[in-house]
């Protein structure tokens, strides 16, 4: 297990994170008008896809952090045995894992059992760590047709997790709050893991409203609950990360790029016939 300090938790980073958890509450007009609109230009949040563009249109900042996209505007590709990329966002780091070792950087990595807690998933296979920026659709919706069968909160730290950071810390991940799913395919179960960073106050899914507590709850069985691709499945009420895992005999990955910038819907793999 990573080794966490006080100041890990409890450190300027959960400060900030709620303070900026309730600024991004507010509902007075002028300040959250002009805190959207101050957001859009600064990030240059492009709103053409969003189903509501005008800063008056939304409740507060929160409300438009988690903006709802056009029908059109992130097509599906690919069939039932289609990965698609859950999210839109950039590929910080992609490839293979062996010995439960996922490579965050040449020689900082982040243990696939720390992150979940948990030995359900196979201990190698590909992995698609993927960034969400600022200006980013904050959504996360299913990379497969499957069943959610587990789900995990872990409570943790809010270090920032933007690429440039990732060659600072040894299991950056592992150290973030962090909620884990477990997709059961025709293949077996693969994971979806849904991290938190600097200024992430909560992580909101369409089976629940919590955010990860401090403490660890480990993967529990629910009710299979299943999804298509693309369906919609959490929210990041501010910020982050989302890591897929595909272990081997599961499917595969596409050859990804780092810097590479992905689109909801855009298809980077397959499951396994």
């Amino acid at each position: 297990m990573t080794p966490k300090s006080v100041f890990d938790t409890w450190g300027p980073s959960f400060w900030l994170t709620k303070a900026a958890g309730w600024l991004a509450k507010v509902k007075i007009p002028f300040i959250k008008n002009l805190l959207i609109q101050q957001f859009i230009k600064f990030y240059r949040v492009d709103m053409t896809p969003a189903i509501r563009q005008d800063p008056s249109q939304f409740e507060n900042f929160q409300d438009f952090f988690t903006r709802e996209l056009k029908s059109a505007a992130r097509p599906i590709h690919g069939d039932s045995h289609s990965i698609v990329s859950p999210v839109d966002g950039t590929v910080a780091v992609c490839g293979r894992y062996t010995n439960n070792t996922l490579i965050q950087y040449k020689r900082t990595s982040t243990n696939l059992f720390n992150l979940t807690r948990s030995k359900r998933i196979g201990e190698a296979g590909q992995y698609a760590i993927i960034y969400l920026s600022p200006k980013d659709y904050h959504r996360v919706h299913s990379p497969v047709q499957a069943e959610l069968v587990a789900v995990s909160r872990i409570g943790g730290s809010r270090h920032s997790v933007k690429p440039s950071n990732h060659n600072q810390m040894d299991g950056l991940y592992e150290r973030n709050t962090r909620v884990n799913c477990h997709l059961r395919t025709p293949r077996g179960e693969m994971l979806m893991s849904m991290v938190g960073a600097m200024i992430v106050s909560s992580v909101q899914t369409q089976w629940d409203d919590e955010s990860p507590p401090k403490q660890v709850m480990v993967a529990k069985d629910i009710t299979p609950r299943p999804f298509l691709p693309g369906e919609e499945m959490a929210r990041f009420c501010l910020g982050s990360t989302v890591i897929l895992v595909v272990p081997d005999g599961i499917g595969e990955l596409q050859s990804l790029d780092p810097g590479q910038s992905l689109k909801l819907g855009e298809q980077i793999g397959a499951i396994e016939p």
